[in-house]
């Protein structure tokens, strides 16, 4: 089984997307270049771009996903779409959580690391300075 070039990117992270959209409709497309994009990254416009191949069966399938792909088939959200993505989850105030809030593995610890550092490098320094004055 051959493998042909079905497309160039600028971009690895371009190739990968591409990549990626071609297997999930069924292609056994592969990156040829991922070594060099990650090792030579400056000397990837000098060679052309990142590389896609995918088998010789194949090609003529890719090579037209990638074409609608280009077109912009694959990447308009429709106004039918849920646009909760786009609502802010940021809290009201301060110091206020909000049920949207990402604590993330820190948790809680996010909130005590604020504390410890507006006691070292606000607090204190201004006791510091205060102490000096009035000494």
């Amino acid at each position: 089984m051959d493998r042909f070039e079905v497309a160039r990117f600028s971009t690895l992270p371009e190739a990968e997307l591409a990549t990626e959209l071609l297997r999930s409709h069924g292609v056994d497309a592969r990156v040829t270049d991922r070594e060099m994009a990650n090792n030579a990254a400056h000397l990837q416009i000098a060679m052309g771009g990142v590389r896609i191949t995918a088998p010789d069966f194949q090609i003529v399938q890719a090579r037209d996903l990638i074409a609608r792909a280009r077109r912009g088939e694959f990447g308009g959200l429709d106004a039918d779409e849920s646009d909760e993505w786009m609502v802010d989850h940021t809290p009201g105030k301060v110091g206020e959580l909000d049920e949207h809030e990402i604590q993330g593995v820190m948790g809680s610890a996010k909130r005590a690391g604020v504390v410890v550092v507006v006691i070292f490098f606000v607090v204190l320094p201004l006791a510091g300075c205060l102490l000096m004055a009035l000494g």
